[in-house]
C-alpha cells in the first residue's frame, strides 16, 4: 500500500486501522511440540550414537528437520533455512557428520561461505564440536569463495598457465580502484566515474572495444604485468583452470548462504564440484539483498535445479519473538520466492515500537538515553545495535553517542564491547538482543535514488533482514524534518503494512534542554550569557559545537550576531546575547 508523501503519526496509526487484520486462532500460543522422531532418523541416529557418542549428544539437541538434514545421505540437498533457524549449526554439524560418522577427511570436505567472519565461526564451532583444534592443512578448502579460489591457484592448479607465478598477490577493492584511476590518468580515457568498479565487473575486457571494455583490457594486463589479482580473477581463473582438468575434487562440497551466489560464483561451484563430488547447501531467498553483484532469491531456484538437489526446509525459527518474525513477515509482502512455512519457537513479546521525532538530531539524543537505559538494565552494549539504509545517516547518532560516552563499535569487529552502528546490508548475519532502525522515512526505506526506485521487492527484503536481528526488541523511528538528502518528513510506506496488533505508536520524545544534548551526562554548568563584544571570546575560523548542529566554524562576527558554518547542515546565525555555542 502507498502513503501520501508527507505522512506523520496520524497518518501511520490511519494506515494501520485500515490494514488491521483479525488475530488468528493459536496465535497467543507457544509453538506446537515436537513431533516424534520417524523411524529412518531413528535409526541413523543410533548410528551415530554408536561411532561418536560426542556428537549423538549433540545431535539430540537438534529440531527434527535440522536432525533431518543433517543426517540426509542424497548425492545434493539444498536447505531452505528460514531466518533463525540454525542453518550454521546444521552445517557445522554436517561436516562434523560426514567426518566422524562416514569416515570422509576434513581435507576431503570442501566449505564454502562469503564472509571472513562467518568463515572463522564456522572454524570456531567445528573446532568446539570435534573438541579439538582442527590443523590448516585438514581445512585447507574452508573458507570464503575468494578464500578457497586463492588457495587452490596457490596449491593445487597450475597458475602458471595464465601467465602468474605461485607468489601472486591479491589486490583489494581500493588497491584495485587506486590502479584503475591511475590508468584512467595515464591513457586519458573518459568512462564514467559512478558506479565504475561494478561496470567494469560486467564488462567484457577488450583492447580495441570502446573506452570502459579498454580500461578493463588495461586493468586486467596490469594486475598480470604486476602478478596480482583483483578478487573476481580468483573466481574467474580457478574455475577456468578447474575446467581444464585441475586436481581431484572434494568428496563433499558444502556451501552456506546460496541465495548471495551471483553467476560468476554459481560457476566456481559448478566447477569445484565434480562427476562424484556430493553437495549439500543450506541459504534462505528472502535474505538475498546483494542484487546490484547478480545475486537474487531466483538463483536459489536455480541452483536447485542445475545441481540437482533434494529439496529440505528448515521451518522454525528460535531467535526473534514471533511479534518480531510476524512483523518482519509483513513487510516482505510478495516475493519472487515465496515466502514458506515460518514458525517461532518462542512466545510473542513486546510489541514493535514506531517512534516519531523531530529530526535526526532529536532521534540521537533519544536514542543515547534508551541505550543507556537498556545498558544500566544488564544488557551489554555489544547486544544493542543501531541500524540505517546509508552509512551516511549514522554521523549525527555517532557524534550523540560519543559525547553520552556510549561506546560506537566498528561494524567488522563482532566482539567489540560497544554498540553496533551498522548497515541493513553490513547487519546481515548478525543478531542482537535490541535493534533500533533510526531514520526509517519516506525516500529512504524503501531508498529512491534520483527518481529509480530500484528493486522494491529486494528492499522489502532488507527490512527483514533489519527486523530480524533482533531477539527480544525492535524500535523503529523516523522524522518529521528529515536531513537526509531525498528523504521525505513521513515514515516508511513499509511501516503500515505490519499489523496493527504487534505495533506501538509513539510521539517525539521532548527535547532535553540544549546543554545537554551534546554534553556527557556528567556536565550540570548552565551555558552563561555571552559577555558583550568588547570582551567577547569568539574568533573568526575559532572551533566551535552547537548543540543540534554538531562541529562548526565561525565565518563572521557582527555586533549582535554570530555566523557559523556546520558543513552539511549549512550556515547558521545566532544571537550573541543567548549563544548556544560551545567553544
Amino acid at each position: 500500500m502507498e502513503i501520501a508523501a508527507q505522512p506523520g503519526l496520524r497518518e501511520l496509526r490511519r494506515a494501520l486501522r485500515e490494514e488491521r487484520r483479525p488475530v488468528r486462532p493459536g496465535d497467543d500460543r507457544e509453538a506446537p511440540p515436537e513431533a516424534p522422531i520417524a523411524a529412518p532418523l531413528a535409526a541413523r541416529l543410533a548410528e551415530v550414537r554408536d561411532a561418536c557418542p560426542r556428537l549423538h549428544a549433540r545431535m539430540i539437541a537438534l529440531d527434527p528437520a535440522q536432525q533431518a538434514a543433517v543426517l540426509d545421505d542424497a548425492p545434493a540437498a539444498l536447505v531452505r533455512a528460514q531466518v533463525g533457524s540454525g542453518k550454521t549449526t546444521v552445517l557445522v554439524h554436517k561436516a562434523l557428520y560426514l567426518h566422524l560418522v562416514r569416515g570422509v577427511p576434513l581435507d576431503q570436505i570442501a566449505v564454502v561461505t562469503f564472509t571472513t567472519r562467518a568463515a572463522d565461526e564456522l572454524r570456531a564451532r567445528l573446532e568446539e564440536l570435534a573438541e579439538r583444534p582442527v590443523a590448516p592443512d585438514e581445512r585447507w578448502l574452508m573458507g570464503t569463495f575468494h578464500g578457497v579460489a586463492c588457495t587452490l591457484l596457490h596449491r593445487a592448479l597450475p597458475i602458471e598457465h595464465l601467465g602468474y607465478r605461485p607468489d601472486f598477490a591479491v589486490l583489494d577493492d581500493d588497491a584495485s580502484d587506486a590502479l584503475v584511476a591511475a590508468l584512467v590518468r595515464g591513457h586519458k580515457l573518459r568512462v564514467p566515474r559512478r558506479q565504475l568498479r561494478e561496470r567494469l565487473r560486467a564488462v567484457v575486457a577488450d583492447p580495441a572495444g570502446d573506452e570502459l571494455a579498454r580500461l578493463a583490457a588495461l586493468a586486467r594486463d596490469a594486475r598480470r604485468a604486476q602478478n596480482a589479482m583483483d578478487f573476481d580473477e580468483l573466481i574467474d581463473h580457478a574455475s577456468a583452470l578447474l575446467a581444464a582438468g585441475g586436481p581431484p575434487r572434494p568428496r563433499w562440497l558444502l556451501v552456506d548462504e546460496l541465495q548471495d551466489c551471483e553467476p560468476r560464483e554459481l560457476g566456481f561451484l559448478r566447477q569445484l564440484r565434480g562427476p562424484d563430488t556430493r553437495f549439500f547447501g543450506v541459504g534462505d531467498p528472502l535474505q538475498a539483498i546483494y542484487g546490484w553483484r547478480g545475486s537474487a532469491p531466483a538463483l536459489f531456484a536455480h541452483a536447485e535445479t542445475e545441481l540437482g538437489c533434494r529439496a529440505a526446509e528448515l521451518p522454525t525459527s528460535y531467535r526473534s519473538t514471533r511479534t518480531i518474525l510476524e512483523a518482519a513477515r509483513a513487510v516482505l509482502g510478495a516475493q519472487p520466492s515465496g515466502t514458506g512455512a515460518l514458525t517461532s519457537a518462542r512466545a510473542a513479546g513486546a510489541p514493535i515500537a514506531i517512534r516519531r521525532h523531530h529530526d535526526p538530531i532529536g532521534e540521537a539524543v533519544y536514542l543515547a538515553a534508551r541505550l543507556a537505559e537498556l545498558h544500566a538494565g544488564g544488557v551489554p552494549h555489544r547486544e544493542l545495535a543501531v541500524l540505517c539504509r546509508l552509512r551516511a545517516q549514522f554521523e549525527v547518532i555517532a557524534a550523540v553517542l560519543g559525547s553520552r560516552g556510549i561506546p560506537l563499535a566498528m561494524a567488522d569487529d563482532a566482539q567489540a564491547e560497544g554498540v553496533r552502528l551498522l548497515t541493513l546490508h553490513a547487519a546481515k548475519g548478525l543478531e542482537f538482543r535490541h535493534v533500533f532502525i533510526a531514520g526509517a522515512n519516506v525516500g529512504v526505506v524503501p531508498l529512491v535514488q534520483r527518481g529509480d526506485t530500484g528493486d522494491p521487492a529486494e528492499e522489502r527484503r532488507l527490512l527483514f533482514v533489519g527486523i530480524t536481528r533482533a531477539r527480544d526488541g525492535v524500535e523503529i523511528s523516523y522524522h518529521a524534518s528529515p536531513h537526509q538528502h531525498g528523504a521525505s518528513g513521513g515514515p516508511s510506506p513499509l511501516l503500515a503494512l505490519i499489523p496493527p496488533e504487534l505495533v506501538a505508536l509513539h510521539e517525539a520524545a521532548p527535547r532535553p534542554p540544549a546543554a545537554s544534548i551534546l554534553d556527557a551526562p556528567r556536565r550540570a554548568a548552565p551555558i552563561a550569557a555571552i559577555p558583550a563584544p568588547s570582551s567577547s571570546p569568539w574568533t573568526v575560523g575559532q572551533a566551535v559545537r552547537h548543540p543540534r548542529y554538531g562541529a562548526g566554524v565561525i565565518t563572521a562576527l557582527a555586533a549582535d550576531t554570530i555566523d557559523c558554518d556546520f558543513g552539511k547542515l549549512g550556515p547558521r546565525s545566532f544571537p550573541r546575547r543567548r549563544c548556544p555555542l560551545l567553544p
